[in-house]
């Protein structure tokens, strides 16, 4: 009864905040670019360019950028900003999400649009978020890795289809799966306890799950792989962390939690979606590397 009192006061005093506009299905078709000079600009009307990196974002509520302005500031934008940084090349970047899709739902929505995007641009990375709303849905850990196993499969396909449909070569050879890791509820600074704790235990399960699917499609796809989030409150302890060599020192001395989270205190905004987008750029470039190094 507890329980079910505190999650019926966490909906009621949670704000509902808008996606930025164009998001999910109205999201450019043809996509937005940023270099790493910092600026972004709408693309629908240039030539394809090879040397531009194609990066898609396939999830649920943070992916779609809720609690953020624009796209530019959402998850999306600062990790194609990352990516560019990091490639020293501009990065294209399609971001399809939806508040509330479960694995399956991501599935069923979003992959269509990673599959028109494939078609007419050669993919170089696909990150998934996803589990979120699969949690506060009660979803065990069995349905979960099954609905996950699901989701890679058809990024694959779509992936794979989009490479057919050019005359290039298979995802295996280029594209890279990257599996955004589960959030430990505990970690959101909204959530009253035990509330967070069944929560936190919840998530901690599917996590496991998704690890195991992950490492198994591994041994078909090495180009799979899991990116751990970055733990929020350990930043905070240590400013001297790389993440956020970014910010003065004066701006480190003033950080607190708020400071990435949207208003809701739930979807990541401001230095969250930042650092969100640096951990994933620096997970990317670490594959590549064991990569060049096996050959």
């Amino acid at each position: 009864l507890l329980l079910a009192a505190q999650a019926l006061y966490v909906v009621a005093v949670t704000p509902r905040l808008p996606p930025p506009d164009n998001s999910g299905h109205d999201f450019e078709e043809d996509g937005l670019v940023v270099d790493f000079s910092g600026e972004y600009e709408s693309d629908t009307e240039s030539e394809i360019d090879e040397e531009t990196f194609n990066l898609v974002l396939l999830g649920d509520s943070p992916v779609e950028g809720i609690g953020n302005d624009t796209h530019c500031t959402a998850m999306g934008g600062k990790t194609a900003l990352a990516f560019s940084e990091v490639l020293r090349r501009p990065v294209r970047y399609w971001s399809y999400g939806k508040s509330g899709l479960t694995a399956e739902g991501i599935e069923m929505e979003m992959s269509p649009l990673l599959r028109r995007a494939a078609i007419k641009y050669r993919i170089d990375a696909v990150i998934v978020s996803c589990g979120v709303n699969n949690v506060l849905q009660g979803y065990s850990a069995s349905q979960f890795g099954a609905e996950v196993n699901d989701l890679i499969s058809s990024v694959e396909e779509c992936c794979n289809a989009g490479a057919r449909a050019r005359a290039r070569a298979s995802i295996h050879h280029h594209t890279r799966i990257m599996m955004l890791e589960l959030i430990d509820f505990k970690f959101l600074p909204f959530l009253p306890w035990p509330f967070s704790k069944v929560c936190s235990w919840r998530s901690q399960e599917l996590q496991k799950q998704m690890e195991q699917v992950v490492e198994y499609r591994q041994g078909q796809n090495p180009a799979i792989q899991m990116a751990k989030l970055p733990d929020i409150k350990g930043l905070l302890n240590d400013t001297s962390n790389h993440l956020l060599d970014y910010m003065t020192k004066e701006e480190k001395e003033r950080l607190k939690l708020s400071d990435f989270y949207s208003d809701d205190n739930f979807h990541p905004a401001g230095h969250g979606t930042i650092v969100l987008g640096k951990i994933l750029a620096q997970r990317y470039m670490s594959s590549v590397r064991v990569h060049q190094a096996a050959k």
